[in-house]
């Protein structure tokens, strides 16, 4: 396998991502979260940046990169199940494709996909409107902040991991991470959240999870607009890219205005 190692220095491969617009990129870029891989730090042609599910490929496609099983190296990212590929352009997509839709070890299924991203601007937001939202939670339901306590409860339970997993414990969730859950008090039970999935510079990026016993009953709605809110009150972007139509939707009754589609890919692992 080749060379690949991880970037201490992201200045030497900042100018592969060039003026890409990607709301996972500023975590890595920016050293707040994610890591960056590269082949040749001399003259690096190349590169992925990785953050939770996401692996961001830029440069010169490469499949040795993008074959590349961070679960057998002595990489800090290590794969889940399933990873999110986003390709930087259409080279890099062909590439997926054909390098995945064969029949590689250890890969059980590739499916492409179209992601959503919104537009970046605070002022898009009606603070009224998301109060009414946050206000309607049912007699029972109780908004609580992701205190040390939640925090543990999040990564117990699979639905809801991703709303604090991407962070190194709860020190560090404490000093980046902002986020939400709704309780059933009744049963003291999470069934919704909304949280920092990465944090970067002057902002946040959204997920939102729903216990699947508890979805339709409108808890997603309530938990976006309670993080919209503290995100508002801190002085820092909310920022939403939509992972299927259905978020997309969820965004839009939040505020949100849709910027554009783009593909990306989930990658299954045996």
């Amino acid at each position: 396998m080749s060379n690949i190692v991880k970037v201490e220095d992201v200045e030497k491969v900042k100018g592969l991502f060039g003026d890409w617009e990607n709301n996972f990129l500023p975590s890595c870029l920016q050293g707040v979260m994610g890591e960056v891989y590269s082949l040749d730090l001399d003259n690096p042609q190349s590169a992925v940046a990785v953050i939770g599910d996401f692996r961001m490929f830029v440069g010169e496609p490469n499949d040795s990169l993008l074959k590349f099983d961070y679960k057998d190296s002595e990489c800090d990212y290590k794969c889940g199940e399933m990873d999110i590929i986003i390709p930087q352009n259409d080279k890099w997509a062909e590439l997926v494709r054909d390098t995945f839709n064969s029949d590689l070890e250890g890969v059980s299924e590739l499916k492409e996909i179209k992601r959503y991203s919104t537009f970046e601007d605070m002022s898009q937001f009606d603070v009224d409107k998301l109060n009414e939202i946050k206000s309607s939670a049912k007699e029972g339901f109780e908004i609580l902040d992701i205190d040390e306590e939640i925090y543990n409860r999040c990564l117990e339970n699979e639905w809801s991991k991703d709303l604090v997993g991407n962070y190194n414990d709860y020190e560090d969730y404490s000093k980046k991470g902002v986020g939400v859950v709704l309780l059933d008090t009744k049963n003291n039970e999470i069934v919704s959240g909304a949280s920092s999935y990465c944090t970067f510079e002057g902002g946040i990026e959204i997920e939102i999870d729903t216990n699947e016993q508890h979805r339709r009953n409108g808890y997603a709605l309530i938990c976006g607009a309670s993080i919209i809110l503290k995100c508002l009150e801190k002085g820092i972007y909310p920022s939403w890219d939509a992972h299927n139509k259905g978020s997309i939707e969820l965004a839009k009754k939040l505020g949100y205005k849709m910027k554009g589609e783009y593909t990306a890919f989930e990658l299954y692992r045996k």
